[in-house]
């Protein structure tokens, strides 16, 4: 096993077969982000408070409210030989490191040695944080999941792309921390050469692409969550007309530097009970994770990066499916697909928005037990327009014409009226507007700036905001903004301010003047004046953060302190994602773009890629040197990921 390294700390893994390869993997894993893993895994396994004292004692808490301890041992039971057996090279490769240098891992060691049973832990926790996410405050925090992140992606077809090869470009959103962030790695054994990038604590990667064949992920609106009312009464709660015993199972964690915690586990017939942010008892329901769980998820992954075409992925996904995620894939012989993964719950009445809601726990008819097969769930594979795309919105737009929502499962997926991402109108129409569609042209989409909001709604909203004396600056301001979120595009803030206070009505639409027919851009604001008193929060937010009412986000962040940051917020229709929160005394950064890689297949299996790691590929003290990629990001450029020994140096640091 040989791990080599490029000038941006990304290793390549060559080994003489796939144990080796994963062995390696987990040992490059733990070069570079051993502290930030074993802290993951210490979450993962509900004991992070025992190790680490009280801070972690709200994710403990989850756990167990939850039941994840139990879920993990079904999950790891569950699994095949061979995938147990991939993990725990991974596993035995980082212990490895960390063995071979005690200050890897830092402060987070009391966290050794990893086990498979930890990466089948966070791959639980992976897809049940992904499904818990609740803007609606239906069961959990909005704030405390506020992590969801959207993200890109594109597919040309080899008949629509200028050069006659098929064209893929990966681009998740996700955070830039914990269990969001991103390593890459390129990994070769014999029949698999695979580079892309797997979520921290992952054994190996979850997209990226072989010399015929990839995909990236989006996350997808399936609605495998369902949140039931369910009000307790000493210990008990009512279905189909009878009250039923709550099974409690008392949790005991231990913290660090404090006391224990005590912890009930509370669960229905519907799942775990939890207490939402209103008070409100709930039941939690979850498809493809608690409830006919896709075990074979990280097998899935695997069996992908062996394809060699889209039909083959397409073939993976319909045995061993995912539990959610959008995918779009590519391949040397031209052909492009878009899949909607997941088993949603056979539902026996309702529709889409009943997972947006709470539903009667009382009522039978609401608790569904089986879940629709992945083969029946929305996919495109070679359309006539030659492309698909997602930006997180409804699967009936991944490609033109739309896919006939009527000829799909009911309840699955947003209807084609609900699309509420800005971002795809912005996509659809720029694809449709190409007869054909170069490399170059697909990274000026995916690095746009522009906001289609403005272009909606900033002249309602100056002409409404004019008479107010108060409000004249704000005006000039806004009348004089270039409307799109370069370094230097001075009134970016102040705007993208003002969407975020307007609220759901940004997100739901209702903020906008109807449209003719779905996924049509909207012809300007409802209600201009309504939006006014959001337009002075902004104001006043910037003066009370010290900043000029035409702040630039290149004013506001900096990226190593050095490199003024440009991009903004999907909301406001820009695709080069840089998501700003207001924290604490300031803003910072929420999330962004992570992994980007435009990908060029040909069909004698010469793939080139370019790619970009935004933050880098390393957080631990020690990691093998790295350029920092910020610069290449602030300038819409990507790095060449697919070396070769004359085009990058390479430095040999692991050979066994």
């Amino acid at each position: 096993m040989r791990i080599s390294w490029d000038r941006w700390a990304v290793p390549t893994v060559t080994g003489d077969d796939e144990f080796e390869v994963t062995f390696g993997v987990g040992y490059a894993q733990a070069m570079t982000n051993a502290t930030q893993v074993l802290e993951i895994y210490g979450i993962a396994r509900g004991t992070a408070a025992a190790l680490w004292g009280p801070r972690f004692v709200a994710e403990d808490t989850f756990t167990a409210e939850l039941g994840l301890a139990a879920l993990t041992g079904e999950w790891f039971e569950a699994q095949a030989p061979e995938t147990l057996a991939r993990i725990a090279a991974f596993c035995d490769g980082f212990n490895e490191a960390c063995a071979d240098d005690e200050s890897r891992g830092t402060v987070r060691r009391e966290a050794l040695p990893v086990t498979p049973r930890d990466v089948i832990a966070q791959a639980v926790r992976l897809f049940t944080r992904f499904s818990t996410v609740d803007p609606g405050s239906l069961a959990f925090s909005p704030t405390a999941f506020a992590e969801s992140a959207g993200s890109n992606g594109w597919a040309i077809s080899g008949k629509r792309s200028s050069t006659g090869n098929a064209m893929l470009v990966i681009n998740p959103h996700l955070m830039w921390r914990g269990y969001q962030r991103w390593f890459e790695v390129r990994a070769i054994s014999p029949g698999r050469d695979f580079h892309g990038a797997a979520l921290l604590g992952l054994p190996w990667q979850n997209l990226g692409y072989n010399p015929m064949a990839g995909w990236g992920h989006t996350m997808n609106p399936i609605p495998n969550r369902s949140v039931y009312e369910v009000p307790v009464s000493t210990g008990k709660y009512r279905f189909d007309g009878q009250c039923r015993a709550v099974r409690t199972i008392e949790h005991e964690l231990d913290v660090a530097g404090e006391g224990p915690v005590t912890v009930l586990e509370r669960r229905s017939v519907h799942g775990p009970i939890v207490t939402a942010p209103d008070g409100t008892e709930v039941a939690v329901r979850i498809a493809g994770v608690s409830h006919h769980p896709a075990t074979s998820a990280l097998e899935s992954w695997w069996r992908m990066s062996l394809a060699g075409s889209v039909a083959e992925l397409v073939a993976v996904q319909d045995e061993l499916p995912l539990p959610m995620f959008t995918l779009l894939a590519a391949d040397a012989h031209g052909s492009i697909a878009a899949m909607y993964c997941g088993t949603p719950p056979v539902r026996a009445t309702g529709d889409f928005d009943d997972s947006r809601r709470r539903l009667p726990g009382d009522d039978p008819r609401w608790l569904w037990d089986e879940v629709h097969p992945a083969g029946a769930m929305p996919r495109v594979i070679d359309p006539d327009c030659g492309w698909v795309q997602n930006c997180n919105e409804t699967p009936w737009h991944y490609t033109d014409p739309p896919l006939p929502q009527d000829a799909y499962p009911p309840a699955i997926a947003p209807g084609v009226w609900q699309v509420e991402e800005l971002r795809s109108a912005v996509s659809r129409s720029w694809l449709a507007e190409r007869d054909t569609i170069s490399p170059q042209d697909l990274l000026d989409l995916k690095f746009g700036k522009r906001a289609l909001l403005a272009d909606i709604a900033l002249d309602d909203l100056c002409r409404a905001a004019s008479p107010y004396d108060d409000l004249h600056a704000a005006v000039e301001v806004l009348s004089t903004w270039d409307r799109h979120a370069q370094h230097d595009s001075r009134g970016y803030v102040l705007f993208w301010l003002w969407a975020l206070f307007t609220g759901p009505a940004l997100l739901d639409r209702t903020l906008f003047t109807p449209v003719s027919e779905p996924g049509a851009i909207p012809g300007g604001l409802a209600d201009a004046a309504a939006t006014l008193p959001a337009l002075r929060l902004a104001i006043e937010t910037l003066a009370g953060l010290g900043l000029p009412l035409d702040a630039a986000v290149g004013e506001v962040r900096a990226l190593d302190g050095m490199v003024p940051a440009d991009g903004g917020s999907g909301a406001l229709g820009i695709m080069k994602s840089f998501e700003l929160t207001l924290a604490g005394r300031g803003i910072d950064v929420l999330l962004g773009d992570t992994w980007i890689s435009l990908v060029q297949f040909q069909p004698d299996g010469r793939t080139t890629a370019e790619s970009l790691l935004v933050y880098g590929n390393t957080t631990e003290p020690g990691a093998p040197p790295s350029e920092s990629q910020y610069d290449l990001w602030a300038d819409d450029q990507l790095r060449v990921s697919r070396w070769s020994s004359d085009r990058e140096p390479h430095l040999v640091t692991h050979q066994d």
